[in-house]
């Protein structure tokens, strides 16, 4: 069955059969921090990373089909440190990554890719979407720590995944290669118009093209 059959059928069954239905509750995202949240320090008195956590990305049955049907799902992560003065509080610094999930044909698994930064890392290959997704779901260390001691911070996550079109995936190799921004933010097309047609409709299935999510910590002491 062809992607474009296989998305018209799932766009007519969004319709006909779960209009006015509610979606998948909302994945939980959250920010751990060690010690209970009072603070970061560590036994040798360093500072502890915090880690990131999430639960059912691809709760959403007609996610997980498409994910299943060749169209890779990117999640964009972007953790952000506030650090405390006086009635406001300000941007210390964030950090930005980047997870997608793409399933190979060819060998019949779904692999995991992350990026931080100019760092690649293959997070594995996986039999099923669910095991795939339990690798994503494990608490992911962020090297961001408070530089000032004394002070009140807390964190705030913020959470995008999207659906990319099959168009997009040879920008997304090279993107992944560094050679280029993704082309989901906008700023390379798609190959063709089939692209863009293919595109259209994989956000009429989705009920929107990105899907957006937030977790705030704690506030706590450096």
């Amino acid at each position: 069955m062809s992607s474009a059959l296989l998305l018209l059928q799932l766009a007519a069954a969004s319709i006909v059969g779960s209009a006015g239905a509610q979606r998948a509750s909302a994945p939980p995202v959250e920010i751990q921090l060690p010690t209970g949240g009072v603070s970061l320090a560590a036994a040798d008195g360093g500072m502890e990373a915090p880690r990131v956590a999430i639960g059912a990305v691809f709760g959403s049955a007609e996610t997980r089909e498409l994910v299943r049907s060749g169209f890779p799902a990117q999640l964009r992560f972007r953790l952000e440190l506030w650090r405390g003065g006086g009635w406001f509080y300000d941007l210390e610094g964030a950090v930005t990554w980047d997870v997608v999930v793409a399933y190979d044909p060819r060998a019949q698994v779904y692999r995991v890719r992350r990026r931080v930064g100019t760092q690649l890392t293959d997070v594995g290959s996986f039999a099923t979407l669910t095991s795939a997704q339990e690798a994503i779901a494990r608490p992911f260390p962020v090297a961001l720590l408070p530089t000032r001691r004394g002070r009140q911070y807390y964190y705030n996550l913020v959470l995008d995944v999207e659906t990319l079109s099959v168009s997009d995936l040879d920008q997304l190799e090279r993107w992944l290669r560094g050679e280029l921004r993704p082309a989901v933010r906008g700023e390379n097309n798609p190959a063709s118009a089939l692209g863009n047609g293919m595109r259209t409709l994989v956000t009429r299935v989705l009920g929107g093209e990105r899907r957006h999510y937030e977790a705030r910590s704690v506030r706590f002491r450096a």
